[in-house]
């Protein structure tokens, strides 16, 4: 018998919508498909996995795996929960969950699928008992200890070296030589990575550019104090501040961000294990170097001379001298973007879906359960920093 239980009422509940479609009737010889509904008419072959999206349904999902040519495509992903009893995988969205399914069949996974950081998580939720604890056999967040690793809509650098689209180390393998020091020996470094890229074509990059720092925020105070970082360093940089907090972009913010500056800041608003979002991938696409701050380890989501961290250095007022010099330097600020000889941004970075389709096929893998999935979520490797008084 299928139960389904309700949650109770969460008022930080995100407010996010079900993007509804009307997505044709998936055939058994379309291979990564998705769809609203399954009919009853149409037979499925028993070499496709059924993967039931719960409760969070993106009518676009089966483009992206062409374009990303998973190794296994044999799978379908539905929103038809009368496929329940057949489905192999169900995904539940943690951050817009309403209700959930109960008496899991033998062959079936269940998976904890969570976008937002642990700070920003809804606790009434975490809390519940009836799926907190011995509910789900896989985890599919931006957490590198995750079951399925997904960036999704926070975008990836990606590196261009055909991996078969087999491994994840492969296609998210950057040079981790350990912590950059800003010293003569990075500046070396950065000159004969600027020697290996196309000079010429950054020259109207840099002419166009003529203001120093960008920073579009939406959360005014947070519990870390970014905003008390961008107040120290504005004194001793320029430093034009839009969104909520202040006034909107005069003009379109993301081609301000291309044509007018040269640094953009991606402060995260929380600073937990592996949480970068969109605020990085945003600077990347549209031509201006990020300077992060945030919790994550950035060398494990980035190639070297693509960032600049503020943590490496030991004050605004540090980072803010090698801005400067960066400024009034051509040829090192276009070495920040030598990357893209070897990598590509993909925005969004849909791979995580593929490996959650390859982990259906595999017969192989260990039964796996999370005793307790809110201790896994925001105690043993999702814990968030929140003193930073030793940081500035």
């Amino acid at each position: 018998m299928f139960n389904v239980l309700p949650l109770p009422e969460n008022p930080e509940k995100s407010s996010k919508e079900k993007a509804w479609s009307a997505d044709p009737i998936i055939t058994s010889n379309e291979p990564f498909a998705s769809t609203k509904k399954i009919s009853n008419d149409v037979p499925i072959s028993r070499s496709m996995k059924i993967i039931l999206m719960w409760n969070e349904w993106n009518s676009m999902m089966a483009e992206p795996f062409s374009k990303i040519q998973c190794p296994k495509t044999s799978c379908i992903f539905t929103s038809d929960v009368s496929m329940i009893h057949q489905s192999d995988v169900v995904v539940l969205h943690f951050d817009t969950l309403n209700d959930f399914p109960v008496n899991r069949q033998a062959h079936q996974r269940f998976v904890f699928y969570h976008l937002e950081s642990p700070e920003n998580t809804a606790s009434v939720l975490m809390d519940d008992r009836r799926f907190r604890f011995d509910y789900f056999n896989w985890t599919m967040t931006y957490r590198r200890d995750s079951d399925i690793f997904l960036r999704d809509y926070y975008g990836s650098i990606v590196s261009k070296v055909p991996t078969n689209g087999s491994n994840r180390d492969h296609r998210y393998k950057y040079d981790t030589a350990g912590k950059r020091n800003h010293s003569n020996n990075i500046l070396e470094e950065t000159r004969e990575a600027t020697s290996k890229f196309s000079k010429k074509s950054l020259v109207e990059l840099i002419r166009r550019k003529s203001k120093m720092i960008m920073w579009l925020v939406g959360n005014c105070f947070t519990t870390i104090r970014r905003e008390e970082y961008v107040r120290k360093l504005s004194k001793y940089v320029d430093i034009d501040i839009f969104g909520k907090c202040t006034q909107n972009c005069p003009s379109n913010c993301d081609e301000m961000i291309r044509n007018n500056y040269k640094f953009y800041l991606a402060f995260e608003n929380s600073w937990c294990p592996d949480y970068i979002t969109e605020k990085f991938s945003r600077p990347l696409l549209y031509d201006a170097i990020p300077i992060v701050l945030g919790g994550a380890d950035y060398k494990y989501f980035a190639p070297p001379n693509s960032y600049i961290n503020a943590r490496d250095f030991s004050s605004p007022k540090d980072l803010a001298e090698y801005l400067i010099m960066l400024n009034s330097t051509d040829e090192l600020y276009a070495g920040y973007f030598s990357w893209k000889n070897e990598y590509y941004l993909s925005v969004p970075d849909m791979y995580g879906w593929c490996e959650l389709c390859m982990k259906a096929h595999d017969s192989n893998l260990p039964s796996k359960i999370y005793h307790d999935i809110k201790k896994w979520w925001m105690v043993d490797g999702g814990k968030c920093e929140f003193d930073t008084t030793n940081l500035f």
